[in-house]
């Protein structure tokens, strides 16, 4: 599973603002932040204190990380999957997790050494290859990016936002002919991914003009991987 924000979600709110000229609204009252963190420590507390998730041991470390994870508690996921590190150095789950929730943070620099690490122990695993390509997008290394993409390609040939995600990469790298290749694959094997569609249109619409297609890609990648 990717708990992270589908890159799609995010070219799907860049068309609608730039077709559609929204305006832009001011955000709903809600908790703070301060709240928030206070709320997330209680729920860590009595996670860590549950009969299931008791423990001092790195495999318990790592389902505690897993778990506060999918709760939104970015804090307490990173420190507990540390903590399985701390006690077994080779734990590659527990760097690919750690590397996941620090994207989340837009980390990208310690996310991509976490994920390497990954990658390094576990050189066959294609989910981290795709997420270490992510957080190097996030830096905008785009050669480095495109490896890692390649890579998850290769290790998993169904993965359409893999083969997205590249396609993305080389229209920001001026290579439109690359970009087809890849996300005509990506629609291939997702047919109604309609921001791929989208951006396929765009590089066969203007494979003349590379510098265009840059600038999409660029709009789209300072929106995708802007800080919240």
């Amino acid at each position: 599973m990717r708990p992270m924000l589908r890159w799609s979600r995010s070219v799907v709110l860049l068309l609608i603002v730039a077709s559609a000229g929204v305006a832009e609204t001011a955000p709903p009252e809600g908790p703070t932040e301060a709240d928030l963190e206070a709320e997330f420590s209680r729920g860590r507390e009595a996670l860590r204190a549950s009969p299931e998730f008791k423990g001092d041991d790195a495999e318990t470390h790592f389902r505690r990380g897993e778990a506060l994870g999918h709760r939104g508690d970015l804090t307490g996921a990173i420190e507990e999957y540390r903590a399985a590190i701390r006690l077994r150095p080779e734990f590659a789950d527990a760097y690919r997790g750690l590397g996941v929730v620090l994207m989340d943070h837009h980390d990208w620099a310690e996310a991509a050494e976490a994920l390497r690490v990954t990658t390094r122990l576990r050189p066959n695993d294609g989910e981290a290859f795709y997420w270490l390509g992510r957080s190097l997008m996030g830096q905008g290394d785009w050669t480095g990016a495109a490896a890692a993409l390649r890579t998850a390609t290769q290790l998993k040939p169904d993965d359409a936002e893999a083969y997205a995600d590249l396609g993305l990469v080389r229209m920001v790298q001026g290579d439109p002919a690359g970009a087809v290749e890849s996300l005509t694959l990506a629609v291939q094997l997702k047919p109604d991914h309609a921001e791929v569609h989208h951006l396929l249109e765009i590089v066969q619409t203007y494979h003349h003009d590379p510098e265009h297609v840059i600038r999409a890609a660029r709009r789209i990648l300072e929106t995708l991987f802007a800080r919240e």
